[in-house]
């Protein structure tokens, strides 16, 4: 039985993610216990499952980073405005990220501007650029762990590779258990777990912590 903390039962992904940590003895947000060098499967099953109950790490950007962020910047705003408009924004996005904003992206940005200006800040941009790199750099995370997962190569993963990896780190967790966490990450019940329900269960961890 697990135990209830808060009058809440914890679900049992996050039970499975406490045994995961203590099979890997995770120090903290660290992997791998003193001396010991794990799988990347394995590792990345106790990311997985650890992360997706606790809140994303902060990321700063490096010196030569955020450089080259103000250097767009000043790029873009070809006419010194000291903003950026909404094509300046696009193209900066271009030059960064390497796509084109959807309308839906540019209307929710610049909707977000200071009235009081006539388009973004070199505050407000870097601001934005921050946290889509922050976006970006978790959903690049978690297609490595899903691809060290998919060992086979095949889009999808399993309940055999659930087996496989807690087998590993968690013998002792039962199969029911496991099968629970299994079917919690397959979103559509047709007992695959797609990348796009593994992304859907680690971004749900991440939005509930």
């Amino acid at each position: 039985m697990g135990e209830d903390i808060g009058g809440v039962r914890p679900s049992s992904a996050s039970l499975a993610a406490g045994s995961l940590a203590r099979g890997l003895q995770l120090p903290g947000s660290g992997l791998g216990g003193r001396g010991f060098c794990y799988p990347d499967s394995v590792v990345a099953v106790a990311m997985f499952f650890s992360e997706a109950g606790t809140r994303p790490r902060t990321w700063e950007a490096s010196p030569s980073e955020h450089k080259k962020w103000v250097k767009v910047f000043k790029a873009c705003d070809e006419d010194n405005k000291g903003y950026l408009s909404r094509e300046d924004f696009k193209v900066a996005v271009v030059m960064l990220f390497g796509y084109k904003p959807t309308k839906i992206e540019a209307d929710s940005v610049m909707s977000s501007v200071n009235p009081n200006t006539s388009g973004l800040s070199l505050e407000e941009f870097l601001s934005i650029v921050r946290k889509k790199k922050e976006v970006q750099l978790h959903r690049n995370e978690i297609r490595h762990i899903f691809t060290a997962f998919d060992r086979h190569y095949r889009g999808y993963l399993t309940l055999e590779d659930f087996k496989k990896a807690f087998k590993q780190v968690a013998p002792k967790l039962s199969e029911r258990t496991i099968l629970e966490v299994f079917r919690e990450v397959d979103q559509d019940s047709d007992d695959l777990v797609s990348f796009k329900d593994f992304e859907y269960a680690m971004n749900y961890g991440r939005n509930e912590a």
